[in-house]
């Protein structure tokens, strides 16, 4: 359905209602009672890895029935063609011996890349044995936790009787039937955390940039899954969007911390500022002699200074704000540790790390806080029934957030930067599918197929080049079209 939207953004790597309470208080459950500090699902149990073929035999999950139930493993398998639907993580430790990877290992001087430990933590299943299982790639125990102890215990008659807790806590089962969860476990690659990264030397040298954003990642067109959603639509997408929001910002958060305490420490290989985490495109642009893309927007941020994960931080105060929409008992958080994040962020181009490293751990335990409500709101109801009308709601606020007024008036993009631009537009993309695409809401399909073409990389580019001022008008006319769209059919513009 999305494919038409979506398919672009491919260069990016694919390895992954209640009504808002008033006030800007902090999220909390409908219940009186503290709420947990921390989601389940956060990091990884130390627990033993299994291999792959585990999970493959025909009793089990090895069916042979693509698809099909009791054929998940055989659903996942590497695929000979992989120019049809495929699981990418199932090829994920074989790229590694590919052009591309080993041109990366000679710039960086690493002789034989599926063999380095920093790649194979995210292109296999980590310290699993045999050593030989490394070639299964990113296999059962990368995404459902090490099952060492689940294993047997997985089809055992009280298992389903567990809570999804009760099987991280005790057994180190990832349960994905939880978004939460889900998301959290797919930032730890695509994003990357204390022990997994990729820093600006490895996209420099040829490493896809990561880009985590959780609803495009389900909706890639030729990711074939090995699963079916138990959450229907719309509630399914939308919980997704918001959700991927919020993973991703606290994986990002966390990742910065980590950076952050290293180079604070000492660490000569710790570099600070690591650019990986900054807007890339704030520095990867046409330079000319025309207007400077910067004029095309109202960010505050300074000329040469980059903002700190525009992409992860552009739509998350949307996602925060329309949260309740569609868990129940939940309100709005107001993330002041996040906002003070980004102040102490953007005060220099090498802020103390010290005190980034303070602020980032007091914004990542104010995520872990709202993904935590969100968590336990969710396993509360865990399917429910929303309205399409809430999808176009959040429509109606991504375009407002992409969009501000100058001080003549005039109609500008809120920020100029892409990473902005294409994280408000994946929302909207989500949004225009959730409410069931062209079948649910035809007149979204061209506004958002020309939306998408205006940022689209060219041919043969990795990077949004001769994205000039004259581009980033029509960017913002693209978005204005949704505003009048909205108007014209009375939609409540994002206010409960």
């Amino acid at each position: 359905m999305r494919a038409s939207v979506l398919v672009f953004f491919g260069v990016l790597a694919v390895l992954a209602s209640a009504t808002r309470q008033s006030g800007g208080q902090p999220a909390r459950p409908a219940a009186n009672g503290t709420p947990p500090a921390k989601p389940y699902g956060t990091g990884m149990p130390a627990f033993a890895q299994v291999p792959t073929a585990s999970c493959g035999s025909s009793p089990c999950h090895g069916g042979g029935s693509v698809g099909q139930v009791g054929s998940e493993h055989t659903t996942w398998a590497p695929v000979v063609n992989t120019d049809g639907p495929h699981d990418p993580h199932a090829k994920a430790y074989r790229v590694l011996f590919n052009e591309t990877s080993v041109r990366m290992g000679k710039l960086l001087g690493i002789a034989a890349p599926h063999k380095e430990a920093l790649c194979l933590k995210c292109h296999a299943i980590d310290n699993v044995r045999p050593a030989d299982a490394v070639a299964d790639g990113v296999g059962c125990g990368a995404c459902h936790g090490p099952a060492e102890k689940w294993l047997e215990a997985h089809y055992a008659p009280g298992w389903k009787g567990l809570s999804n807790k009760q099987k991280w806590d005790d057994y180190g089962f990832v349960p994905t039937d939880n978004l939460v969860a889900r998301s959290l476990n797919c930032a730890g690659c695509h994003v990357g955390d204390a022990d997994r990264e990729v820093n600006h030397d490895l996209i420099a040298a040829g490493h896809p940039r990561l880009a985590f954003e959780a609803a495009r990642f389900h909706a890639a067109p030729q990711y074939r899954k090995h699963w079916v959603e138990k959450i229907p639509q719309p509630a399914f997408e939308v919980r997704t969007w918001v959700v991927g929001q919020a993973a991703a910002l606290r994986a990002s958060a966390d990742l910065l911390r980590a950076r952050a305490e290293r180079a604070a420490a000492g660490d000569e290989k710790a570099a600070w500022p690591e650019f990986s985490g900054l807007a890339c495109y704030s520095c990867h642009q046409t330079i000319g002699t025309g207007d400077i893309r910067r004029t095309g927007g109202q960010a505050d941020r300074p000329v040469g200074r980059p903002g700190w994960e525009v992409w992860s931080n552009a739509a998350v105060g949307v996602a925060a704000e329309l949260c309740p929409e569609v868990f129940a008992g939940v309100s709005a958080p107001d993330l002041r540790a996040v906002t003070e994040l980004r102040k102490v962020m953007g005060k220099s181009t090498a802020p103390s790390p010290k005190a980034v490293a303070a602020q980032a751990g007091k914004a990542v335990a104010e995520l872990d806080a709202w993904l935590a409500i969100l968590q336990a709101a969710e396993d509360r109801d865990p399917a429910p029934r929303v309205s399409p009308a809430v999808a176009r709601k959040f429509v109606a606020r991504l375009t407002d957030n992409a969009l501000a007024k100058d001080k003549d008036g005039h109609t500008v993009l809120a920020d100029h930067d892409w990473d902005a631009l294409a994280a408000n537009y994946l929302g909207c993309a989500a949004m225009y599918s959730a409410a069931g695409g062209k079948a649910g809401e035809p007149g979204w399909a061209e506004p958002v197929k020309a939306l998408g073409d205006k940022l689209r990389f060219p041919a043969g580019k990795d990077s949004p080049s001769g994205l000039d001022r004259k581009g980033l008008d029509g960017v913002r006319d693209g978005f204005q079209r949704f505003q009048k769209l909205f108007d014209a059919t009375s939609v409540t513009r994002g206010k409960p």
